[in-house]
Formats: structure tokens, sequence, C-alpha cells
């Protein structure tokens, strides 16, 4: 069930619950969803930010690029400014490129409707939008590859 987070925030462990009753894999089981996720999250160097009741894992890797899962248990609206604010924080942490594998075409849609206000994200110095996002097909479903800013010299 999508929760509003406008109207009510849950607790951690139910937003995580709550996701992986929406992830619809081919391959994998909800708890042997529920199961990696928890690993995942707690690797080290992994990164947590959330937003509302949206849960979003981060692991950097080289050159400010990183690879990013997201956990869903609010409503489509809320889910888009929460990933503005996700994308505009990450790039604020150091994060110039996130890639992010997934089976679920209609995660595609987010991003595009996340990029429509990429003026607000992280514009260049002369205000105009700095990002940008591709998708490839694969056998396995998809990866998308988001630009969050303007590139930048050196390491996280």
């Amino acid at each position: 069930m999508l929760v509003d987070s406008k109207k009510k925030k849950l607790d951690t462990p139910t937003l995580i619950l709550e996701a992986v009753k929406h992830v619809k894999s081919k391959k994998y089981t909800p708890d042997q969803v529920l199961a990696s996720i928890m690993t995942e999250a707690n690797e080290a160097g992994a990164i947590l930010m959330r937003q509302g009741n949206t849960l979003y894992v981060v692991h950097k890797g080289k050159d400010r690029m990183g690879v990013f899962r997201v956990l869903n248990a609010d409503t489509p609206k809320n889910l888009i400014e929460n990933s503005i604010l996700f994308c505009k924080a990450i790039y604020m942490a150091g994060f110039d490129v996130l890639t992010i594998d997934f089976e679920q075409p209609s995660i595609i849609s987010v991003f595009k409707h996340i990029f429509e206000h990429r003026k607000r994200v992280n514009p260049d110095v002369n205000g105009k939008p700095s990002m940008g996002y591709s998708v490839q097909k694969g056998k396995n479903g998809y990866r998308l590859t988001a630009v969050l800013g303007p590139k930048r010299e050196g390491q996280i």
C-alpha cells in the first residue's frame, strides 16, 4: 500500500516492507528482495537518504559515480518530488553520475518527470539545465544512467 508521506510518515522498517511489496521481480520472491535490500543497506560505505516515504540506497564508485536503489512506499506525485530533492542532495554530497538497474519500465517515467524539472535541481552557472539521462535495455531489464549536474574534478 502506498502511503502519502504528507499525511503519514512510515517508520523505516515499515517503509522497506511496503516498498518490497511493490517490487515485481520475475526472478526473486519478496522475501529474497527484502533480504537483499537489508544486506545492501548494511554494507560498508552504503549511503542511505530518505525523503518522505522513499528511501534511497547509494553505493560510491569511482570518479564521482554511484549506483543506487529506490525503495518507495509514497504516492507517485510525492515520489517525483522526493526524487528531485534526492538528486539535489546526492549531487551536493559529491556524486555527478548515478546508475540504477531495474526490471519495471514504469521507473523510466519517474525519471522523465524528474528531468522535466531539471532547472530546479542542479542548473549550471548560467542557470541552464545541466542534467540528463539515458536508458539502455538489456536482456535482464534496464539500466538508467543519470547525469546530476556539471561534472566536477576529483574524488568524493
